[in-house]
C-alpha cells in the first residue's frame, strides 16, 4: 500500500470476531516461534554442533542459521501485520497503516508518533 489507511470497526460483534482472530493468529505465531527455538536449543545441545572437526558441523550450523532466519522472518512479518501495534503491543485496537514504515499502528500510537515527528521536523515519517 502506498497511502495511509485507518480501519475502524464500530460494530461490537464484528470487533469481537476481529479480536478473536487476532488472538488466534498471535497464538499460532507464538507456537511456531517456540517450536523453532526449541529445535535450535536441541541442535546446540548436540556435541557435534561445537566440534569443528566433525563431518556434520557445517550441516548443523546451516540448520541453526536456517531456524534463526525463519524465526526472524516470522517476527518481522508479525510486527508489520495488522495483528498488533508494535508500540503498545495491544491486539484489540483499530489500526492505521503507515506507508513509510510499512506497518500497522493503533490509532492512538500513530497519532502520538505523528505529533512527535511533526515537532521534531520529520512530518514525512507519519503522513
Amino acid at each position: 500500500m502506498k497511502k495511509k489507511r485507518t480501519i475502524r470497526i464500530k460494530d461490537p460483534r464484528v470487533r469481537k470476531v476481529r479480536n478473536e482472530l487476532r488472538l488466534l493468529l498471535h497464538e499460532a505465531k507464538s507456537k511456531e516461534v517456540i517450536q523453532k527455538i526449541e529445535k535450535q536449543k536441541k541442535l546446540k545441545k548436540s556435541p557435534h554442533f561445537w566440534d569443528e572437526k566433525h563431518p556434520n558441523y557445517t550441516t548443523l550450523r546451516k540448520e541453526d542459521q536456517k531456524l534463526a532466519s525463519e524465526v526472524d522472518r516470522l517476527r518481522t512479518i508479525y510486527d508489520r501485520s495488522i495483528i498488533k501495534c508494535p508500540v503498545c503491543m495491544k491486539l484489540d485496537k483499530d489500526m492505521t497503516y503507515n506507508p513509510y514504515y510499512e506497518g500497522w499502528y493503533c490509532i492512538e500510537c500513530y497519532e502520538a508518533n505523528r505529533v512527535f515527528n511533526i515537532e521534531e521536523g520529520r512530518p514525512d515519517l507519519y503522513p
